[in-house]
């Protein structure tokens, strides 16, 4: 099968930045009003009875970069800053008693690391009180654009008296922060995550189905990965069409042709691969996606697959699909679920180190693309099951690590550790339902130290026990889909074996179908 029909990379675009965006609303999205570069600076005294509690810097997770008028370091920071990525600088101020309400202009200026000023940006509006961080409309806010963000980015903020109203009984307030131009903090790494997109031809249905991307489609997959990932690109392929013709009682059944896929087309151990399929419906017995949770290693890298049901009722843009890729790729990144109580199918195996109660966000989120403010109290970690789904600052951090990991092997300095020679693997799926799906394909032999008799594969001919097989066992995402892999022998020829046997650690068998044992890629029978 060919490598792929058509390739789109995507990265953050300055055409879609801040200052493209729609006007501002309460609990909404930013707008363009005040957002981009200004000609005319405002002119006027230092803002009187005001003060500046917080300035945060926002790329979808908030990060406080000043308070009380101080420059915050790196040391009292909740997650990492990405460079050349768009960023919503907001401030968060308060007003003394008897505050007059009136016009005041906020100024952020911004120097680069070669001692270049950059052009200033203001927002002007009337100030009735203090801002409420629900609110975008109440706050001095800015753009820096993904072009701008670059280590060594200092910054300075400034609020300014604009009106004939007479203040001087006001007191001087807090009205600069920091005191002199201070570090953003935007990380040297490079974050940038690819991903193979399968579309699966589902031929068990009549009339069969095949998963269609349009531009729309893959711009709303771009925007979900990119705007709940610490990333500064995402790069896609489209995958020439799968063509699956057994019935799909379980998700699962795709994640090991998937493998099979991908090891016989030696694919770089960094890139996910990821099936869509269309069943007429939003999912495959009640499950809408399913992934192998996996390590960070590059004999990993056969693990980096998942499956998710298409669905697009009226030909709408499928937010939901989309956001089913987003918590599935998590899986793929080593991410557990995160417990919701108001979930209405409870997550399993959710991580008990999760910090945010109620599996809520806990600090403001910022869609990049969408504009879009999400509240910590009333949005949910991508990883739970319950709506208004975004990242937040705990998930931002854990997935920063393994995609700097997988990105550095793009690189120099990229670990030494290989995967290892492609050999023959059985590999069986047992699925929730009690069936099993086995397969016979190529790809590298699990670690000794995975190998166990927990499961084990006993190999018979000529009416005798010819061998048996440890084997490596790792569970999907849904917590109860067991994935046994076995190396098989390297002479082993497939037409000379009378049957085979899995056992599992009480001593229980279970006959492995030889007229239904799936053959992968470079496998043949004899």
């Amino acid at each position: 099968m060919a490598m792929s029909l058509r390739v789109f990379a995507v990265s953050l675009c300055v055409a879609s930045s801040l200052a493209c965006a729609k006007e501002p609303g309460d609990e909404g999205t930013v707008g363009e009003t005040g957002t981009g570069d200004t000609e005319d600076l405002p002119e006027g005294e230092p803002a009187r009875g005001i003060h500046i509690t917080e300035v945060e810097a926002n790329q979808g997770t908030a990060i406080l970069i000043g308070r009380d008028g101080e420059w915050v370091g790196a040391e009292g920071r909740n997650a990492y800053m990405i460079r050349d990525r768009d960023t919503l600088i907001r401030l968060q101020h308060t007003v003394d008693e008897g505050w007059v309400p009136r016009e005041i202009a906020g100024v952020l200026h911004l120097i680069d690391a070669d001692g270049n000023e950059l052009p200033p940006r203001s927002r002007t509006f009337m100030v009735e009180g203090p801002s409420d961080p629900r609110k975008i409309n109440t706050e001095f806010y800015f753009s820096i654009l993904a072009d701008e963000a670059k280590p060594g980015l200092s910054y300075w903020v400034e609020l300014v008296e604009v009106s004939d109203v007479d203040v001087s009984g006001l007191d001087e307030g807090v009205n600069v922060t920091p005191e002199d131009f201070a570090l953003i903090g935007y990380e040297q790494t490079p974050l940038e995550m690819k991903v193979m997109l399968v579309p699966i031809e589902y031929t068990y249905i009549d009339p069969a189905t095949t998963v269609v991307l349009d531009d729309a489609d893959l711009q709303q997959i771009e925007d979900d990965l990119l705007q709940n990932n610490p990333l500064q690109s995402v790069s896609f392929e489209i995958h020439e069409t799968y063509t699956y013709d057994n019935q799909l009682t379980d998700l699962g059944q795709l994640l090991s042709p998937m493998s099979a896929l991908r090891a016989n087309e030696g694919a770089a151990p960094n890139v996910y691969y990821h099936a869509l399929v269309d069943v007429r419906g939003p999912a495959v017995n009640m499950v809408a996606g399913i992934a192998q949770l996996t390590g960070d290693d590059k004999s990993s890298g056969t693990s980096r697959v998942a499956a998710t049901v298409w669905y697009k009722p009226n030909d709408a843009v499928p937010t939901g699909s989309t956001g089913t890729i987003v918590h599935e790729v998590g899986h793929n990144q080593g991410l557990s679920h995160v417990y919701c109580p108001n979930a209405s199918t409870p997550a399993a195996g959710p991580d008990p180190n999760y910090p945010h109660d109620g599996g809520k966000i806990g600090v403001y989120g910022f869609g990049i693309r969408n504009f879009h403010l999400y509240t910590p109290n009333a949005a949910h970690d991508y990883m739970t099951y319950c709506g208004n789904a975004w990242v937040s600052d705990w998930t931002w951090n854990k997935t920063y690590q393994r995609i700097r990991t997988l990105t550095a092997w793009d690189y120099e300095g990229a670990p030494a550790t290989t995967p290892g020679p492609q050999v023959p693997l059985l590999v069986g799926t047992l699925l929730p339902s009690g069936n099993e799906d086995w397969w016979v394909m190529m790809g590298p032999a699990p670690a000794p130290d995975e190998l166990s008799v927990e499961q084990r594969i006993e190999l018979r001919g000529g009416g005798e026990l010819l061998d048996e097989l440890p084997t490596s066992l790792s569970l999907l995402s849904d917590h109860e889909t067991v994935v046994v892999t076995a190396p098989l022998p390297e002479d082993i020829e497939l037409d000379g074996l009378d049957g085979i046997r899995r056992v599992d650690w009480r001593g229980e068998g279970r006959e492995v179908e030889l007229d239904a044992l799936h053959l992968g890629p470079r496998v043949r029978a004899r």
